[in-house]
């Protein structure tokens, strides 16, 4: 008896079977021998620039990416003027692009709208929604941020997020 038969009879598998699932094994080898000697391997964690391909740290790119977020979000708004007073406001699709990066202390809750609510991180429809039903229960006269934990779902973690992101008159 040879290997492919003792192995088979131990698998329980057919001599076929075995012939093909070896096969499938060297083709899938080949390919990866053939990917590391065709593209190189690259260490995950380096990036390389374009002229002098110097290595770029992971954490060069972070702050990179966390730069280029700031810029984004310190883009000037269009103004429109609505009864006589300045509001800045969002098209539809600047207000989904900037829903997770919405700069700290821009919204005026007691004139919030359920879609300006939304925009905050970890506030949804629903939750934006009940935000502007106590806001209405309470006719708009909040003391401060620790009476929006009456609103079920708010915790001191999402407390934390509101308060980042709200102004409160």
């Amino acid at each position: 008896m040879n290997l492919f038969d003792k192995l088979a009879i131990r698998l329980s598998v057919t001599r076929m079977e075995m012939l093909v699932i070896s096969g499938l094994l060297a083709g899938l080898l080949t390919g990866i021998v053939l990917d590391v000697f065709h593209n190189g391997a690259v260490p995950a964690d380096t990036f390389t620039t374009g002229d002098n391909q110097k290595p770029i740290s992971d954490a060069r790119v972070d702050s990179l990416l966390r730069e280029a977020a700031l810029l984004h979000t310190a883009a000037p708004r269009k103004s429109t003027q609505q009864h006589g007073t300045a509001r800045t406001q969002n098209s539809p699709t600047e207000a989904e692009a900037t829903a997770s990066a919405e700069p700290t202390g821009t919204i005026v809750f007691s004139s919030a709208s359920p879609e300006e609510l939304s925009t905050i991180p970890g506030i949804g429809k629903v939750m934006a929604e009940r935000l502007i039903e106590f806001r209405q229960s309470r006719h708009g006269n909040i003391a401060g941020f620790e009476d929006l934990l009456e609103v079920k779902g708010i915790g001191r973690k999402r407390l934390e997020t509101l308060q980042q992101h709200l102004i409160l008159e």
